[in-house]
């Protein structure tokens, strides 16, 4: 078996939709390592044996990508609960007086409601005139 048919059968054996199954059937995440390690055991050696050869940066490069996918998840995980809080936020029940209170605006009552407030006002102040010299 050469070292490309031996990183494609790692690759199959190590695929994110394999790991997902696993983790959905309630496997640990060690357990799935160990299992990957032990049913992987040649292939992982001859890998290994192959990285000494070449003397590079191959499981730091890989590290650091897995480091950057980890902070990637984080990110998308923020991304996700923003919009919970903000439906949260829409949810809230408002007290009807206080939604009233909220769009009262004094303006637009002045403009539509003012004349008829000021002669409800004179109306009002014109019945108490009367009725306490009605009783005086």
């Amino acid at each position: 078996m050469n070292n490309n048919e031996i990183l494609n059968t790692l690759d199959e054996s190590w695929s994110k939709q394999r790991l997902i199954e696993k983790i959905k059937k309630g496997q640990n995440p060690e357990q799935i390592v160990r299992d990957f390690i032990n049913e992987n055991r040649n292939d992982l050696d001859i890998i290994i044996k192959l990285l000494n050869q070449q003397e590079n940066n191959v499981l730091s490069y890989m590290e650091t990508i897995a480091n950057c996918e980890i902070n990637l998840i984080k990110e998308l995980r923020k991304k996700q609960h923003v919009p919970n809080i903000q439906i949260a936020k829409n949810f809230n029940p408002i007290n009807p007086i206080v939604k009233i209170y909220k769009e009262f605006h004094l303006s637009l009552f002045m403009k539509k409601w003012s004349n008829q407030f000021v002669i409800g006002i004179l109306i009002m102040i014109s019945i108490i005139s009367l009725t306490k010299q009605a009783w005086a």
